[in-house]
This record gives structure tokens, C-alpha cells and sequence, in this order.
């Protein structure tokens, strides 16, 4: 009993690291067999597409994946986000999480899942021994307080990954602490830290291990290119209501700067959202100096993004949902590349 279940740990520890592994000379922020790693991955169709430049952007349900002091940002109304990527190798992540503000309070709630799909399993000697499935989910529940310039928020994590078919699983708690500036109305910073004391404990002995933490700063200006909107409807008691809204033409330039433990170097990544339209928007980004087997590199093409927008207004329920797609870079992917596909809701 005692080999099979060190046998098992094996295969486990393998096979995660096979999964999650993304070529650690090039990015270890994108796996590198740590435990949960993927929570190291960019998630939601708009930060994709932004190539996560979004801690200082992070004013949608999206923002309980970067940056929880952004939830004060949010709409004073219910968002629901669910999202799917599309992994090359029959893997999927899968995200849906609702956020919205209260005053000067902000609320969030996300389910975060990974799934490789089918896995052959072998022992040490290459016998196959099951087909496995490597599957991972986080639930994070956060908060936010806000000041007239400055808001803080924190969130907190519980990790599930599992070897489906094994009955090897282990479980985790990590926290995000995170904070959101308005500098002289014209431009915002954020600062936040990512899976703080994080750690996953094993049913295999006492195994454990450490969740990298992640250091994310950056800065956002958003240059309007119309006068806001102002929407007014009936609420639940029957009374008038109105909701002002930000100009839905617009320019947001974002810039941010990453660090993942273990790493060599930072990532810098540079961010447009172009909204020419009310009902369409184009986002783009890219990093232009990151590390490269090792070295750091001008555009080493480690994180990118590219997507769109579509926001139907459909009256009499203007921007009650909007549709997004967006890619990204994926290392193990046969030609680079993963997809996301997300439907926002506004209630």
C-alpha cells in the first residue's frame, strides 16, 4: 500500500508538471510545475486581450483575478462574467464571477476551473496504469473599501487540484491584497500582491507546497472621445433610478509591471482598448520587455493579446450584456495560440 501510494505521488507530480509545465525558460509565470499554477495564468477574454495589463484597469467582475481594490470601481448594479478558453490539447478554463459596488464597498465572488482533458498514465517503468484527468478550481470571495482618491480591497482563495481516477487531491488557501489610485483624476495606479502565504496540502503523507507569489503594478489613462451617458429606469419599488456612465467612446492606454517569484526578470506590458463605437471595441497588448531563455529581451513575445468587443444596445435595456473574444499566447500549443470566448450581463 505504502508503494502504490508513493508510486502514485510520482505519477502525480509528473504528470502536473507535464500539464502545467509551459517551457520554464521562457515563462515561469505560465506554470513550471508549481502547485495551482494555473492560477498563473491570464483569465477573462478582456485581460487576455490586454495581455493582462489590468491591475490599474480593473473596474468589472474580471478584476477579482487581478486587483481586488477594484471592485469599488465596479457598476453599483449586478455584472456576471462567464468565460471559457479554449487550451490546445483538450484543455479548458473556465471562469464565471459577479462583482459589483455598494457606496464606497465593492463585492466579488469567482469560480476559476482548469481541466487537461484525458491523461495516460504510466508507471515508473512505462506500464500504463489509468486514464486520468488533471483537474483544478479556485473559489475566491473579495472586498473592497474606497476613499475619494484610493481604494483597498483583499481576496481570498480556496484551491481544489485533483488526479481524477487517482484519488490524489490536494487543497489550498492563498490571499491577494490589492490597491487602486486616482491620481489627480488623471490617470489611475494600482499595486497588488497575488497568492500571499499560498500553499497546497497533499492526501499523499504530509506533502505540501508553496503557491508562487505574483507583483503586479501599473498605471491607466482613459481619454474620452464623447460626454457620458446617463440612463434612468425604474427600480424594484417602482422609483425612478438613473445610472451615469462613463463616455462608451474612448481611448485606455494601460502600462504594467509583473514579477512571479522564481522569476529572473520583470515582464513590462503595454495595453490599448480603442472604443470608436458605443457597441464596438478593439484591445490590444503586448510585452516589450520581458525575459527569454533567461536573458531579457526587447518584445520577447512571452505574453500578447489581441480581441474585441461587442456590445449590442438593445433598447430598452441598453448595455444589458456584451460579447467578447479574444487570443493569447499559449507556449504549448501547437501553433501558439489559445482563444477565449466571454458574455457579460448588467442587470
Amino acid at each position: 500500500m505504502e508503494f502504490n501510494r508513493n508510486l502514485f505521488t510520482v505519477v502525480f507530480v509528473f504528470v502536473s508538471s507535464v500539464v502545467f509545465q509551459t517551457d520554464f525558460a521562457l515563462a515561469q509565470k505560465s506554470g513550471g510545475g508549481f502547485p495551482a499554477s494555473f492560477l498563473l495564468r491570464e483569465t477573462g477574454a478582456r485581460p487576455i486581450a490586454l495581455a493582462g495589463s489590468y491591475t490599474a484597469i480593473s473596474n468589472d467582475p474580471y478584476t477579482i483575478f487581478y486587483n481586488p481594490a477594484g471592485l469599488s470601481f465596479c457598476a453599483p448594479v449586478p455584472m456576471l462574467i462567464a468565460n471559457l478558453s479554449l487550451l490546445d490539447k483538450n484543455r479548458t478554463q473556465a471562469t464565471v464571477s459577479y462583482a459589483q459596488s455598494i457606496e464606497k464597498f465593492g463585492i466579488g465572488i469567482a469560480l476559476n476551473s482548469y481541466t487537461t482533458g484525458n491523461i495516460i498514465a504510466r508507471n515508473l517503468q512505462g506500464i500504463q496504469i489509468g486514464n486520468y484527468t488533471d483537474f483544478s478550481f479556485n473559489f475566491s470571495a473579495g472586498a473592497s473599501f474606497s476613499t475619494d482618491f484610493a481604494s483597498f480591497g483583499g481576496t481570498v482563495k480556496y484551491i481544489n487540484n485533483s488526479l481524477q481516477g487517482s484519488g490524489i487531491s490536494a487543497n489550498g488557501f492563498s490571499f491577494d491584497f490589492g490597491s487602486k489610485f486616482n491620481i489627480m483624476n488623471m490617470f489611475s495606479f494600482g499595486l497588488v500582491v497575488q497568492n500571499i502565504a499560498g500553499n497546497m496540502k497533499y492526501n499523499t503523507r504530509s506533502e505540501s507546497g508553496s503557491i508562487p507569489f505574483t507583483i503586479r503594478s501599473g498605471v491607466a489613462m482613459e481619454f474620452p472621445l464623447s460626454e457620458p451617458t446617463t440612463f434612468t429606469f425604474r427600480n424594484q419599488l417602482g422609483e425612478l433610478d438613473s445610472i451615469v456612465q462613463p463616455s462608451p467612446q474612448y481611448i485606455l492606454i494601460s502600462f504594467e509591471g509583473n514579477f512571479t517569484q522564481y522569476e529572473k526578470y520583470p515582464t513590462f506590458i503595454v495595453a490599448a482598448e480603442v472604443a470608436p463605437h458605443e457597441v464596438i471595441a478593439f484591445r490590444g497588448g503586448i510585452a516589450i520587455i520581458g525575459e527569454y531563455f533567461g536573458d531579457l529581451k526587447l518584445f520577447p513575445m512571452s505574453v500578447w493579446g489581441g480581441g474585441i468587443s461587442i456590445r449590442p444596445n438593445i433598447e430598452p435595456f441598453p448595455n444589458l450584456f456584451s460579447i467578447d473574444f479574444s487570443v493569447g499566447n499559449d507556449y504549448i500549443a501547437n501553433n501558439n495560440i489559445f482563444y477565449s470566448l466571454a458574455i457579460t450581463f448588467q442587470f
